[in-house]
């Protein structure tokens, strides 16, 4: 793992609808939190980063902005598994960067100064931009308590996603996670579908279906 990074462990769930998406805000009742995100993610006009198997995303939500670099996924079971670099920063200047406004590669901090040190010569444009609303609930999953983020996404065509995403601490609790995920999904009569593809991948493809 590289210096300053952490691991992500997620398990990601496709919704395949409206529907589905309503049926398990339903079961999950009141939430703990509901955050309004913008999402944009940056390359070099040579996609560079994405070459080498990163992602750098700006991300403005309720109150705070985030700059992140996030590695390539490797996979066990339902969960995706990849390194993450990300630094908290005021959502004002998060807002900025996305409009395209102010240096993103002048932000100080993990994130860029790692890039900066495997790309020392890189501009940066941006290269596709979404919105997703994400309502939090903690549930408890087996032996475990979890944080559940159910997602709905609008990409820049109008077309709209919805997910489950849940965050683990450890791997050795992919599988208990895992197990507790599929009969709730049973019981709810919503498939267990894994999301393999992040939102970043599907904002690129929407992405350029707008700009054809």
């Amino acid at each position: 793992m590289n210096r300053g990074a952490n691991i992500e462990i997620e398990i990601k769930l496709q919704l395949s609808s409206f529907a589905e998406y309503l049926k398990l805000l339903g079961f999950l009742g009141a939430a703990d939190q509901q955050q309004q995100q913008t999402n944009a993610f940056f390359d070099t006009p040579n996609q560079d980063f994405s070459e080498g198997g990163w992602a750098l995303r700006v991300r403005a939500d309720n109150d705070r902005g985030f700059v992140t670099v996030k590695g390539l996924s490797s996979h066990s079971g339902a969960a995706a598994i990849r390194e993450e670099i990300e630094e908290v920063v005021p959502r004002g200047k998060a807002v900025e960067l996305i409009g395209g406004y102010g240096d993103l590669l002048s932000v100080e901090g993990k994130p860029i100064a790692f890039l900066l040190e495997k790309y020392p010569k890189a501009t940066v444009v941006k290269l596709t931009e979404f919105n997703n609303l994400r309502t939090i609930k903690r549930l408890r999953l087996g032996d475990h308590d979890f944080e559940l983020a159910v997602d709905k996404t609008e990409f820049a065509d109008g077309s709209v996603d919805y997910e489950l995403e849940v965050e683990l601490e450890d791997q050795r609790q992919i599988d208990t996670a895992e197990d507790a995920l599929r009969r709730l999904f049973h019981s709810l009569d919503i498939p267990f579908e894994r999301q393999a593809r992040s939102k970043y991948e599907r904002a690129l493809e929407r992405s350029a279906s707008v700009s054809d």
